[in-house]
């Protein structure tokens, strides 16, 4: 969960100034709130790991999205024309697996557990709360605004 006063801002500004090594500075976060921890876990894994295999300066997340209701951080070499030695490839394989997996039992919104499901249409993971808003925005017509406290 999410501290009460968390700031959005503020802890992306954080994230930019933590990993700024493989973060571009005009790197859009494209994800509610509730993931946010898991993206600074992932981006401090991936930074170890290209540290590791002598890419920090080689690579840089390309994206960071949500896409069919999971987590999503693209990582690439800097060069369109490089690619990754096979081994730093499988290791940045076996952690966004694992924080996809993650992903899927977290809250977008809040942070809390939560669970994969659709929502007229668009896969979503939410905590219990976050879905009933959900559902309930979406029988309402879709009209104002989904999450509130």
């Amino acid at each position: 969960m999410l501290p009460e006063n968390f700031d959005r801002e503020s802890y992306i500004a954080g994230l930019r100034e933590k990993h700024a090594r493989i973060l571009p500075p005009d790197m859009v976060f494209s994800v509610e709130d509730g993931w946010l921890p898991l993206i600074g876990e992932s981006l401090g894994e991936i930074e170890w790991a290209l540290d590791r295999h002598g890419w920090i300066a080689k690579a840089s997340v390309r994206q960071i999205k949500e896409k069919l209701g999971d987590l999503r951080i693209y990582v690439r070499p800097r060069r369109e024309s490089a690619s990754f030695p096979k081994a730093l490839g499988n290791e940045l394989s076996d952690i966004r697996s694992r924080f996809t997996k993650k992903s899927v039992e977290t809250c977008e919104i809040c942070g809390d557990h939560g669970q994969l499901d659709t929502f007229g249409g668009y896969y979503q993971t939410l905590c219990g709360k976050h879905a009933e808003q959900r559902r309930v925005w979406i029988a309402g017509g879709r009209e104002g605004d989904v999450f509130h406290d």
